[in-house]
């Protein structure tokens, strides 16, 4: 009897240890669900590029995250090769929307090519017209690989607006790409430039209006969209600096319409415009944070910064510390001295005009941080956070005309003392 008692009491025990066993193990499974895009292949579904004689920035649009490696080949004239630039992409596919051979024939490139130089990987290849610097890096959310290519020719000035060309669009790409070379840098009207300013340095300045489409940025207590507020502001900033500085001005969107982040400073790159300005509303969680902040590429100098950076992106914080380390590669050709100066400048006039209209005005700086919008720019470019959003007081600052126009003419005539100061416009 004792013995039958023993083994019906372990079998139970046994019963019941097989039985939450299960259910961990199911739990475990819904938890950690083994998706079928992490079990398949990454898959290329766009390419996408923006185009001139001195400079060239390719997109390859990804379904996911993955690895690559990348290398020049030199040129060989007896063999009738031209240098190359490769790129590999172990455990991908190509969508079949994406052709396989895209020509570009800009004086810098000649086409892209795709191959599967093995089963499971692909391989990308840029068919140089001659040796030119480059570099790679890659952007989250969603995953893309980013190529810049820079060649020595000067860039011309010209009023046609940027060329921004997609391949047939592939699964997954976002319906706005089809139309962006369209609308996403409408042809700036020539404008004579003053008497004093027949030689200027500034011939050509990208406003940038952060965020739009899709993409609202911030959102205020009441409802304010920060999208809505930077292209506003951008419309009043392009109006002014035509005015006082003289030169050609051209807006990154001026419509919502969604305009991805690489997409913006390869607008200014291929214009050649002389300063990329970036205009924002910042926020915070903390209702009462308050204040106005500008900020150029370099690595983040605090916690603060990196969050900024973060929600600008689009991206968590361990992406943002990500992005730091491949920053070193990034910022050679950056010009980050004159950068810094431009966003002292605007800082400084921003605080001072807008404290002499405002109370409360609070002055957080000049600050560095790792911003997706500014890499890759050859000119010098910042980011400004004109108030924040999230704050009662700056919401209905920020919805207003007489605040947007302020700011605009704190900004624009930070420029001129910027340019002034280097020798890049005439003092009047």
């Amino acid at each position: 009897m004792a013995m039958r008692f023993h083994s019906f009491f372990c079998f139970t025990i046994n019963r019941s240890v097989r039985i939450l066993f299960s259910v961990l193990l199911l739990a475990f499974c819904w938890l950690n669900p083994v998706s079928a895009e992490a079990e398949s292949p990454a898959q290329i579904v766009n390419l996408r590029h923006w185009t001139n004689p001195t400079y060239t920035r390719v997109v390859l649009d990804l379904s996911r995250t993955a690895d690559y490696k990348y290398n020049v080949l030199p040129g060989d004239a007896s063999k009738g090769l031209s240098p190359r630039i490769y790129l590999d992409i172990p455990d991908s596919t190509r969508d079949l929307a994406v052709s396989p051979v895209v020509e570009i024939e800009d004086g810098l490139l000649r086409r892209v090519r795709f191959g599967t130089p093995e089963p499971g990987r692909t391989r990308m290849v840029i068919d140089l017209v001659t040796s030119a610097d480059f570099k790679v890096f890659h952007l989250e959310d969603p995953y893309r690989i980013v190529i810049d290519i820079g060649g020595n020719q000067k860039p011309v000035l010209s009023a046609r607006s940027p060329e921004i060309r997609n391949s047939p669009p592939g699964r997954g790409s976002d319906a706005l790409a089809e139309v962006l070379g369209r609308n996403a840098a409408p042809a700036a009207k020539k404008r004579p430039s003053p008497a004093n300013n027949e030689r200027s340095g500034l011939r050509r300045i990208v406003v940038d209006p952060g965020h739009g489409g899709k993409d609202p940025g911030a959102v205020g207590p009441n409802g304010v969209l920060e999208k809505d507020i930077t292209l506003a502001m951008a419309k009043l900033l392009k109006k002014q600096l035509e005015k006082d500085i003289g030169c050609e001005v051209i807006l990154t969107r001026d419509r919502d319409v969604f305009l991805p982040l690489e997409a913006r400073t390869a607008i200014a790159n291929k214009v050649g415009a002389d300063l990329f300005i970036s205009l924002h509303a910042n926020a915070s969680h903390h209702r009462s944070a308050h204040g106005t902040e500008t900020y150029y590429l370099n690595l983040s100098k605090n916690d603060q910064a990196a969050a900024v950076a973060a929600r600008e992106n689009g991206t968590t914080l361990k992406e943002v510390g990500d992005l730091e380390a491949i920053l070193f590669d990034l910022m050679a050709n950056a010009k980050i001295n004159e950068s810094g100066r431009l966003a002292a400048e605007i800082q400084k006039s921003m605080v001072s005009r807008l404290s002499r209209k405002y109370s409360n005005i609070r002055d957080l700086g000049v600050r560095q941080g790792p911003f997706y919008v500014l890499l890759g720019a050859t000119m010098p470019s910042v980011l400004v956070e004109a108030a924040f959003i999230s704050n009662h007081r700056e919401e209905a600052r920020l919805v207003t005309q007489d605040f947007q126009q302020n700011t605009a003419l704190a900004i624009s005539q930070a420029v001129r003392n910027y340019g002034v100061a280097l020798e890049l416009l005439a003092q009047r």
